[in-house]
Formats: structure tokens, C-alpha cells, sequence
């Protein structure tokens, strides 16, 4: 059983529509020499970043290799599983559908899904609380429900979500809904059933054609970037009393696609970049408008630092708030810290997770902040 896909505490605390602009190859800093110093010495066996200046992406970097004792070198075409990062994803998505009045902030599960054996706890949990971690659900999936998952694997995704919905709602909430706050992956695989019921589509198809799509990200999809059919991509890694190993590309490879509103996005780093670009304020995602993105980046009470799928935290660098958020599926790891007020993001991933591969991350985009973000004090 693994489910790892939540944000980590940050480490980074030094004091220091539109499309997202794509700069060209040529006017972009190559940064896979700042990539291969972090990795020296390490058991991460690939590295990638990327940063976003005022709409550009002004610096790249791939590190290292797709699978470990093997020589295919990461690219920065090759997709990377982000985890978590997943989430933000998710409430943009529910931004989208209640701008167009298909479904409410404050719509509950008793709404959406009248047939349900709903526990009375849960019949008023609204969207709002499910995509800001204040819905109730408590951070673990019980494990029947988990292993039930990966059985239908021949059956549609949105059916296997349904069934993890259903068997989540019978049960009694950890607290009352909009009393407590609790880091959840059944809360966001609640409310991304609640955005397919809502507009008659699925998740994948609506995450395709509302967000990738309009921003141009051609490489997103979902699962382990590393498939039976085409293993020519990263492959998520463990280590073990130093022993590094590589995993199979299969259903073990990550997390049941019941869970993807919570975390199974892939991509490559640029098309990373490009979203949380998004969200650093450069470009528009319509219908969203910039009181949108305010909204989806404030902590949502009774959360204190705690938005619509990122993380708020008080950074000198960024003026004021920075948005983060972190995640992993157990084997692989990605991190996102973004300035809005100063039109900057930088992201990085690792096709491993582990305490190295973190630090390693998080002191990527820490000395990115410090190249590329003048005046940060």
C-alpha cells in the first residue's frame, strides 16, 4: 500500500485564454550543470527544473538518467509524475466549472449525489471545503477501499472513482465538515467526482481540454510517465539501505487512478512550468480572471496557510505570499514555489523520492530564486 502524493513541509524559508510565453531554446540558460552539482554524490538517478520570469521561461535544466543503471539521459521533453501538484490542478478546474455556474462553491455531496448511501456527517460537505482540506475526509484512504481500487483495472476510471466515492461517503467523517482541517486524498477524489457529475465529462477529458489545452501543454496525461508499452520515459524509484531500485512500469507503478484528482498528473518540466506560470500571474485562463486566481490562492478557514490546492506562506523574496505545494507518489517527487506579485515560479521533479531527492529539489529552485529573482530582500 502507497499513497504519498500529499505536500511535504517547505524547506525553502531563506530571507532572500493567453498562452504562457515559451522562450526560444536558444534565449533559455541551460541550468544542467547546477542539476548534475546537486546530484553528485547522491542516489537520485534523474533531475529536472525550470523557472518563469514575467512569462518567459528563462532557464531549464535535465539531470541524470531515466532509470537507474541504465543509460537513456533525462531530457526536458520527458514527463515527470508530480504528485500532489496534482491538486492545484484540480481546484482550478472546480474555479472554471463554478465561473460557468455548472456547479457551486458551496454545492454539497448530498447534492451531486442524491443515489448515495451518503453518512449524515457528510451530507453538507461542500466543493469548497473537499478542494481545501477541510471537508471531513481523513488524510488516510481506509485500506479496503484502497485495495479495492487497483482490482477493476479493466473497468473505466470514472467508475473506479465512483466506487472509492461511494464507499468514502458511507463512512463518518473525521470531523464536521468545515470544522477541522486535515491534508486529504479522498477529499480531492470526492471533489473531482463531483466536477464529472457536474459536467457530464471526466476528469482527464476536463483537465485536457480546460487547462492543457489552453496553455499549451502537450505532454500532460496521467499515471506513471513509463508504460509496458513505451518504457522510453522516466521510471519512478525506491531506495533501501542505499540500494536504489527502479520500478517496474505497470499498475504498481503508481496509485490507483481512482485517486487522480488528488495526484497522478505527468508532464514534462516545461509544460510544469507553463501551468504554474499560470499562476504566478503571467497570462489568463479563461473564463478565470485575476480575482479568480486571488481567490483559489487564499487560505480557506479554518486553515491557516492552507488555499485551494497550494499552499500560502508569508516569503520575504516574494513580496508577500508564496504559493507551494509539493508531491509524491512514493517514488517520485515534484515541488512548486511560485511569487505572484513578482510574476515568478520555478518548479523541479526527481523520478525519486527520497530525503536526498527532496532537499535536493527544494535547494534547485532556493538557488534559482537567488539567480534569477533580483532583488528578492
Amino acid at each position: 500500500m502507497f499513497h504519498e502524493i500529499m505536500r511535504f513541509p517547505p524547506l525553502l524559508i531563506f530571507a532572500v485564454g493567453h498562452l504562457l510565453h515559451l522562450s526560444a531554446a536558444s534565449a533559455r540558460d541551460d541550468v544542467s550543470s547546477d542539476l548534475d552539482a546537486l546530484r553528485h554524490e547522491t542516489h537520485i538517478p534523474g533531475m529536472a527544473v525550470a523557472v518563469v520570469v514575467q512569462g518567459r521561461i528563462v532557464a531549464a535544466g535535465a539531470s541524470g538518467v531515466r532509470r537507474h543503471g541504465h543509460h537513456a539521459a533525462i531530457t526536458l521533453e520527458d514527463k515527470f509524475h508530480i504528485g500532489s501538484c496534482t491538486k492545484s490542478m484540480t481546484g482550478t478546474l472546480a474555479a472554471i466549472l463554478v465561473k460557468e455556474g455548472r456547479i457551486r462553491w458551496n454545492s454539497t455531496v448530498a447534492e451531486l449525489f442524491p443515489d448515495l448511501d451518503i453518512h449524515p456527517g457528510y451530507r453538507g460537505a461542500t466543493l469548497l471545503q473537499l478542494v481545501s482540506n477541510s471537508g471531513g475526509v481523513p488524510t488516510d484512504i481506509p485500506a479496503p477501499i484502497w485495495q479495492a481500487a487497483y482490482a477493476p483495472q479493466n473497468t473505466p476510471e470514472t467508475t473506479q472513482r465512483a466506487a472509492m466515492i461511494a464507499a468514502l461517503l458511507e463512512l463518518p467523517p473525521k470531523y464536521a465538515p468545515g470544522k477541522g482541517h486535515e491534508y486529504s486524498n479522498g477529499g480531492f477524489t470526492i471533489a473531482g467526482a463531483m466536477l464529472e457529475k457536474a459536467s457530464g465529462r471526466s476528469y482527464a477529458a476536463l483537465l485536457r481540454e480546460r487547462i492543457f489545452q489552453p496553455l499549451g501543454i502537450t505532454t500532460g496525461g496521467f499515471g506513471a510517465p513509463a508504460t509496458p508499452e513505451n518504457p522510453d520515459q522516466p521510471w519512478g524509484h525506491r531506495i533501501h539501505a542505499g540500494i536504489v531500485s527502479s520500478i517496474e512500469p505497470g499498475p504498481q507503478a503508481d496509485n490507483p487512478p481512482a485517486i487522480t484528482p488528488a495526484g497522478r498528473v505527468h508532464l514534462s518540466i516545461l509544460d510544469f512550468a507553463r501551468y504554474a506560470g499560470l499562476h504566478a500571474g503571467n497570462g489568463r485562463l479563461l473564463p478565470l480572471d485575476s480575482k479568480d486566481l486571488d481567490f483559489l490562492h487564499a487560505p480557506v478557514a479554518p486553515a491557516i496557510d492552507y488555499a485551494v490546492g497550494w499552499m500560502a506562506l508569508d516569503r520575504p523574496w516574494a513580496h508577500g505570499k508564496a504559493l507551494h505545494h509539493s508531491g509524491s507518489n512514493t517514488m517520485n517527487f515534484a515541488v512548486m514555489w511560485l511569487a505572484p506579485k513578482r510574476k515568478f515560479a520555478v518548479v523541479a521533479t526527481s523520478n525519486i523520492d527520497s530525503p536526498e531527492a527532496r532537499k535536493a529539489c527544494d535547494d534547485i529552485c532556493a538557488k534559482m530564486i537567488r539567480r534569477y529573482l533580483p532583488g528578492r530582500n
